[in-house]
């Protein structure tokens, strides 16, 4: 039991050694079992996979292509930090037989924002993602596809029991926080947008 836990003390000591930058919001509102937020227009790296599921070796292609961009896949040979969150929008039933489209992305760090290095794998592009207006639920461990559907779910009953409008339950964001070698507090979200009419 003593081991578990000096084992439990070290993972989270190490997470907090390895902070890393996260993409920036201001927090509209906060309710019981879910937050509301707008996160500024900004840039992000990504790319998009056409998959009948979100399992892992989609998420795995996805995820290497964008980690080869920061390694120096890119035209300044430049080695960039690693950011948080990891977001994947998924489209369901886009593709030609029903797939979902899945688009993955690392936020641009802001010493990077005004002018990022151009990818040099054509399947990765720079993306001027504009202001996004976003409800998020969080939950916590290694999430599979039934964890991202069962709280997509839960966030969408809990919107529609609080009255929220303009929520586009068509898409919605899985969201990761935590490197895979983070076994203890991991961290998760899906995010459904709003639709502002300003």
């Amino acid at each position: 039991m003593r081991t578990f836990a000096a084992l439990a003390l070290l993972a989270q000591v190490c997470q907090l050694a390895l902070a890393i930058e996260s993409a920036p919001y201001d927090l509209v509102n906060s309710a019981e079992t879910y937050e509301e937020r707008v996160y500024p227009a900004q840039k992000w790296v990504t790319t998009s996979h056409l998959s009948i599921s979100h399992h892992e070796a989609t998420s795995d292609v996805m995820f290497r292509k964008l980690f080869n961009y920061i390694d120096g896949q890119n035209d300044a040979a430049m080695k960039i930090d690693m950011t948080a969150p990891v977001t994947t929008l998924v489209i369901p039933g886009e593709g030609p037989n029903c797939e979902n489209n899945f688009t993955m992305s690392f936020y641009v760090p802001a010493a990077h924002q005004d002018n990022p290095p151009t990818p040099t794998n054509p399947d990765v592009y720079i993306e001027e993602r504009p202001e996004l207006h976003v409800f998020s639920r969080r939950f916590h461990g290694f999430a599979n596809d039934e964890d991202w559907i069962v709280n997509a779910a839960q966030l969408h009953d809990d919107l529609v029991a609080a009255g929220e409008e303009g929520v586009d339950f068509q898409t919605y964001y899985t969201v990761g926080y935590d490197s895979p070698f983070v076994i203890i507090g991991r961290n998760n979200e899906v995010w459904f947008m709003k639709n502002d009419m300003n």
